[in-house]
């Protein structure tokens, strides 16, 4: 079992889980909405009474001044009629009451009633003791509001039982919901636990396994090893041999040649050496990455290191039409390197930048001393640069570059730039590279500060000595 059902199993833990505390939650904001719910309920059915009660007041205060009570005045039935319509229109205008307005049915109502109240205020004025005419009419016309609002009073309890009980429903199917994921979350969280010992057992075995397999592969590559090494001397014998007598024929150190056979022998001569190179390439390639290779170290002066590195390169200066300049810090201190790697690796950059430049263009080296004490050589083209995949793809075994102006000559063997790498950090280095289309391409090769030493000679007993003193930390 891999590790894709312990990820699907933790997934699905942690879905069950949101749904658990989501439910939680939930309850909060169902209970609160029930509260408001209940909240509005009480408010329709206060506002309701409230109009009903004064209504029943003002009928009753109008059918006793009517009748000729003497404890009812005009004044008494115009303050009740006041008082009603007072009430209404608190009702119905307040901001507070907003919640009335949800409920059509009330607010319909409410006003209508206002609207008849209205009508019926010049007869309510008018209205004489003994005056049943009257009376009957203001009766007939508000007496029917009472039992209007008494019936929406009792479908607002309705509506609110009818809430109450979908939230008991609500409550019940989130309880269920939040048992379910807790007990999937417990089973889950069993498994899990089992996945996991099983995952670790299998973890075991497989570390058994590359151990024994990195054994065997370390059995690999000395067999790799050993086969290059045979393979590089088998090749390199009769490569010596055609490079030097097509090298010979085409000096014509024998006698002259038709001009066609002194080209081809060029030819021959310039596809062995290229065939020598990658040869070498590969095996340096091959021992880096396996870790053979022991550094030759000694101390030598930078500057004496990059000036021969630019001699080896003058022939292609013409080839190429290039110019290389120098600009060397004074007062360097030397440092402690293998020769022939680092001179290497300064060709190789410099190779590159001069083929990968335009004809007449310039090539800068400088060397100057880092901040932290260690030394830095840049190499700097005017080319055409390189994206950010192409440095990705420059920087692989045997990645080439085809575009520029090196198409036009012989082709690289693509191991270059990662021997540099591997060479520099044997050196306890690094390769730094740096590329904008069309703005040139800039190769840094920065060494640490602990393999820099200055030399310091002095005179003692008549004699002349010296002596190396590491700079570096």
């Amino acid at each position: 079992m891999g590790r894709k059902p312990i990820i699907v199993m933790f997934l699905a833990l942690s879905l069950f889980s949101v749904i658990a505390v989501f439910t939680v939650i939930s309850f909060s904001s169902l209970g609160e909405r029930h509260n408001v719910e209940v909240n509005r309920a009480q408010t329709e059915l206060w506002a309701v009474a409230q109009v009903t009660l004064e209504l029943e007041r003002t009928l009753h205060i109008l059918r006793m001044y009517a009748n000729g009570h003497g404890s009812a005045s005009h004044h008494d039935a115009m303050r009740r009629y006041d008082i009603l319509r007072g009430r209404i229109a608190a009702i119905l205008e307040t901001p507070g009451m907003a919640e009335l307005h949800a409920f059509e049915d009330i607010a319909g109502t409410v006003s209508e009633l206002q609207g008849t109240l209205s009508e019926l205020k010049p007869a309510i004025e008018a209205l004489e003791p003994g005056d049943h005419t009257a009376l009957n009419r203001i009766h007939t016309q508000l007496g029917p509001f009472s039992s209007r609002l008494n019936g929406l009073a009792s479908l607002v309890i309705t509506s609110t039982n009818d809430a109450t009980e979908t939230y008991t429903e609500d409550v019940e199917q989130r309880t269920l919901a939040l048992e379910f994921s807790m007990i999937v979350v417990i089973v889950g969280a069993l498994l899990m636990v089992a996945l996991l010992m099983n995952e670790t057992l299998r973890a075991r075995s497989l570390l058994t396994h590359a151990q024994t397999s990195e054994q065997r592969a370390e059995e690999a590559s000395q067999a790799k090893s050993a086969f290059l090494a045979n393979m590089s001397h088998e090749l390199r014998t009769p490569l010596t041999g055609i490079i030097g007598f097509s090298g010979m024929m085409e000096q014509e150190t024998m006698g002259p040649l038709p001009p066609k056979y002194k080209e081809y022998a060029g030819d021959i001569e310039k596809s062995g050496k290229h065939l020598l190179d990658l040869i070498n390439d590969i095996l340096d390639l091959s021992k880096a990455e396996a870790n053979k290779i022991e550094l030759d170290a000694d101390v030598y002066p930078v500057k004496e290191i990059i000036r021969q590195a630019n001699r080896l390169v003058a022939g292609l200066l013409d080839t190429y039409s290039v110019h290389v300049t120098l600009d060397i810090a004074e007062d360097l201190p030397d440092f402690r390197i293998d020769r022939r790697r680092v001179v290497q690796c300064v060709v190789n950059l410099l190779s590159n930048a001069i083929k990968f430049s335009h004809g007449d263009t310039q090539v800068t080296l400088n060397a100057v001393q880092t901040a932290n004490g260690g030394l830095s050589i840049t190499i700097t083209d005017q080319g055409d640069g390189m994206t950010a995949d192409e440095l990705k793809l420059a920087m692989q075994p045997f990645g080439q570059i085809r575009h520029g102006p090196e198409i036009q000559h012989e082709p690289g063997t693509g191991l270059g730039l990662p021997l540099v790498k591997l060479m520099m950090e044997l050196h306890g280095g690094t390769l730094e590279l740096t590329s904008k289309p069309g703005k040139g391409t800039t190769a840094r090769l920065v060494f640490p500060p602990d393999i820099m030493v200055k030399r310091q000679t002095g005179d003692g007993g008549g004699g002349n000595g010296g002596a190396f003193i590491f700079t570096g930390g």
